[in-house]
């Protein structure tokens, strides 16, 4: 990709101009026709729906080559949404740009164009390839001023943006005073053999809760499946005139990323069994390490003697080619692509443990020839093709239908009788029967009446045309069908409301004598006692749905404070503060590292906040719903 051959070149202050610009490549290509209805207009000034699938176009082939998975019809509703959103706020920056009379100067916007043209190798390759795709220079040129502009103005906002030394010391506190917690632990369940019912208690039950065994509205559906695959021989032979420009239209998509190779010493930590102590031990080991490193000892031969990663030990620390977007972590990544080629990093800590890393080897990005995809290019234009072809087959199909020419069975026998299925009953949250999880096609079976024929559905398998056969009304069933299923529900009502009044009397009895080891063994309840934790760490024992919750309970206390019974997932708290730890004067050593992290949060909620206050003043008009397929 572009954007990967550019990062090298270009200072992070101004990344954002380039990726703007390469985004703004695919847009920009052909003028948008004029068009009954713009996708949105921002106070006034209309968002083309060509201006958006060219951009959305990039934005898609970008992720799946970032991801190397399929993309699922979920995550194709999400970048469209992502899209259209960031060309809605960057017209709305645009807008407060040139309200505040932001400029940038020529000498600028010709630094910035020189950093974007250097990859290219000369000025002339650069402007053939801007040719290739229907840019005019000076199109270029203004776009990547009006992205300078932008920038610009987001830089003023952030420099705006101030923190005090009491938000430091706050902020610091957040992140570094721990607590120590003990707590008895009551189950629910515990007490279901306590509960009884009675026949008149189930239907006092039913009748104070009949919404919640409300049936769903259900329908049954023939459907018929038309694969792009069946009209794959009836694409026909392709020009390689036609592949050449396929290729040359989608050459990001055959963009090989940059790969660096790593070698790395590893001294491990275990987040579950490495103490404090452990772990300042363990880093001053590796400083030792990093100190021999510095005096000029070979890495490889460091990583062979030092290493607690056995199988790259043996090879001198080396752990072969990443990408930037290989599943690494982030301090680990960011490291290494920091690095120039045959230097080592600093010590960069990872769940994992300690690391030194060398780069030692760069493979630049490039583009694959078109010799060498020529086959991928081919079966991509055939599965295109092929797409194109099912889809005007599910259309004219339906045409045929409503004119009376065919009827959906006989169509359905004739041409798909191992491809056309009849469901059983189904509700919105179903998976079909041959298709799985489909929500548009649920969203259509749904919206059809009695004999309707639906217009072509896509599915992950390919295009589907609906006949809806039968539709189920939702309703409440007779307690005589769900008697078991009530009871049930009341006895796992009962179980919990004697639960809780069995923690309340409880944490009384707790606050009265404070000792909650003796009260949980009194009362054969479970007890544990939680070491110090942070505000930010896991807790063992709780789930990580009620992390937060037990957390914030937790740093509500004060010393030897009992709390109030505590509900979460899998039953009721009752804690105790044990110990409560903060070392102030590690702050000063830290303020400045704080004092940079917590600008940046600032400085980007403020940012967000004021772009959402932006919006909300803003006439923003809508118009995807009538774009959608």
């Amino acid at each position: 990709m572009l954007l990967r051959s550019l990062r090298k070149f270009i200072k992070p202050g101004m990344w954002i101009i380039a990726i703007a610009f390469a985004a703004s490549l695919f847009f920009m290509y052909g003028r948008p026709r004029k068009e009954q209805k713009p996708l949105a207009k921002v106070n006034g000034t209309a968002i083309s729906y060509q201006r958006f699938t060219q951009s959305y176009q990039n934005t898609y082939e970008t992720y799946r080559q970032t991801s190397e998975t399929d993309i699922s019809p979920q995550v194709e509703k999400y970048l469209k949404y992502y899209v259209l959103n960031q060309l809605i706020t960057n017209e709305l920056l645009w807008q407060e740009a040139k309200k505040a009379k932001i400029e940038v100067s020529q000498e600028k916007l010709t630094e910035v164009i020189k950093k974007i043209i250097k990859p290219f190798g000369s000025r002339e390759a650069f402007m053939r390839f801007l040719d290739s795709r229907g840019i005019s220079y000076s199109d270029f040129e203004e776009e990547i001023k009006r992205e300078m502009i932008i920038s610009e103005l987001i830089q003023r906002i952030k420099e705006s943006i101030r923190v005090t030394d009491e938000e430091i010391k706050d902020y610091w506190i957040i992140e570094n005073e721990e607590v120590g917690v003990s707590y008895i632990f009551l189950e629910p369940t515990k007490y279901k053999k306590e509960v009884k019912t009675t026949e008149e208690e189930i239907e006092k039950y039913y009748e104070g809760h009949k919404e919640e065994f409300t049936v769903p509205e259900k329908v049954k559906v023939d459907y018929i499946l038309i694969k792009p695959e069946e009209f794959a021989d009836k694409v026909g032979e392709v020009g390689e005139e036609a592949l050449e420009a396929y290729y040359q239209k989608h050459l990001a998509s055959f963009r090989v990323p940059e790969k660096r190779r790593a070698s790395h010493i590893l001294l491990k930590l275990s987040p579950f069994s490495t103490s404090e102590e452990e772990e300042r031990k363990i880093k001053e080991r590796m400083e030792e390490i990093e100190k021999k490193l510095k005096e000029g000892a070979d890495f490889a031969t460091l990583a062979k003697k030092y290493s607690e990663d056995s199988i790259s030990a043996e090879k001198g620390g080396d752990l072969g080619f990443f990408t930037s977007s290989s599943q690494m972590f982030s301090s680990f990544s960011k490291a290494l692509f920091s690095l120039e080629e045959g230097e080592a990093s600093k010590i960069v800590k990872t769940p994992f443990g300690y690391h030194l890393i060398k780069l030692t080897e760069i493979k630049e990005a490039y583009t694959q020839s078109f010799q060498e995809v020529r086959k991928r290019v081919e079966q991509i234009w055939i599965k295109e093709k092929s797409e194109n072809l099912a889809k005007k087959e599910a259309e004219n199909v339906k045409k045929k239908i409503e004119e009376k020419k065919i009827t959906f069975d006989e169509y359905a026998k004739k041409h798909y009788p191992h491809s056309s299925e009849t469901t059983p009953f189904f509700t919105r949250e179903d998976n079909i029967k041959g298709l799985g999880w489909v929500p548009q096609f649920s969203k259509t079976a749904f919206s059809l009446t009695q004999g309707e024929i639906s217009s072509s559905v896509k599915a992950p398998q390919g295009y589907c045309l609906i006949d809806l056969k039968e539709k189920t009304p939702s309703y409440i069933p007779l307690l005589k069908e769900i008697t078991k299923e009530v009871k049930e529900s009341l006895i796992e009502e009962k179980t919990i409301k004697i639960a809780r009044e069995k923690a309340s009397q409880l944490a009384k009895e707790a606050k009265e004598n404070k000792n909650l080891s003796l009260l949980a063994k009194k009362l054969d309840l479970e007890y544990r006692n939680v070491e110090f934790f942070k505000r930010t760490d896991r807790v063992g024992g709780i789930t990580f749905q009620d992390t937060e919750k037990f957390i914030q309970t937790a740093f509500s206390l004060k010393k030897e404070e009992i709390s109030e019974p505590l509900k979460l997932t899998k039953g009721y708290y009752i804690m105790k503060l044990t110990q409560r730890e903060l070392f102030l004067e590690d702050f000063f050593k830290e303020k400045e590292k704080f004092k940079e992290n917590l600008l940046s949060q600032k400085r980007t909620k403020t940012l967000n906040l004021w772009l959402q206050k932006l919006r909300e003043k803003a006439k923003i008009v809508d118009n995807s719903s009538l774009f959608s397929p």
